[in-house]
């Protein structure tokens, strides 16, 4: 199987008022073997260097995962579970390394990590963190995969800086014939999920993978989405930092 696919991130309207670099980072890239990986990192905004350590981790962790895959996919949960574990190990140790060298906290390089892998009829998720993946299946049904995971107390997330980061994440893996796949930042989760369930906004998603079915050319894909979540429309209901990340299989003709 090969996969078309997008992903841009695009600085929020609040980061550009008060001189701030766009803090969120991300990775989709298909591989060979039919594998599809995506990364979206989201560098907490009260993080000073959080850029860095959001580029980092989606960096460190897609090596990662491209290695592990190029070698074997995983066949059953406890191996995609081992492999995704040691690609946000890899991240961590990254931001770890990288704080050690600019004799800053950890702290300094905050960010979240969710990681997919989708292979086989199946997808793997790890995520530490808000953003949220969000899948259409075969049948059309629309079905949020993995949710935002909050800390303690409200507005507050988990970050892979935190003490014990990595006892914090969450793995799971699912059966999923996917027809389209939009992973994405907190920048957007209060446009594309209803805030009391996390269930899908169909309004939102069914406008993008009409695109995604539609387009062809990477490129130019993703000059159109940048240019739509830099627009005045969607600006205008969320001033953060925003990252999206589209695919859809493409199955060659009988």
């Amino acid at each position: 199987m090969s996969w078309k696919a997008a992903g841009v991130s695009v600085i929020g309207s609040s980061h550009i008022r008060i001189g701030k670099p766009c803090q969120d980072s991300h990775a989709i890239q298909a591989l060979e073997n039919g594998c599809l990986i995506g990364i979206v990192a989201d560098g907490l905004g009260s993080a000073e260097r959080s850029e860095v350590g959001s580029n980092l981790a989606v960096q460190n962790a897609m090596a990662m995962l491209v290695a592990g895959l190029t070698v074997g996919i995983p066949e059953c949960d406890n191996d995609w579970q081992s492999l995704l574990t040691k690609a946000f190990t890899e991240a961590r140790g990254a931001l770890e390394a990288e704080a050690s060298h600019l004799q800053c906290e950890l702290r300094e390089l905050g960010t979240t990590l969710i990681c997919f892998v989708v292979a086989n009829g199946e997808i793997a998720i790890g995520q530490i963190g808000d953003g949220a993946i969000v899948a259409q299946f075969t049948d059309d049904t629309l079905v949020t995969l993995s949710s935002p995971q909050r800390g303690e107390f409200a507005n507050e997330t988990v970050p892979l800086t935190m003490e014990k980061a990595l006892e914090r994440v969450r793995y799971h893996v699912r059966p999923a014939q996917i027809k389209n796949l939009a992973a994405f930042s907190d920048g957007l989760q209060n446009l594309a999920l209803i805030n009391t369930t996390y269930e899908p906004f169909e309004p939102f998603f069914s406008p993008l993978f009409e695109f995604l079915s539609g387009n062809s050319d990477r490129v130019q894909m993703e000059e159109k989405l940048s240019a739509f979540l830099g627009s005045e429309k969607i600006c205008g209901r969320t001033d953060d930092d925003k990252t999206l990340l589209l695919a859809a299989p493409l199955f060659d003709a009988a």
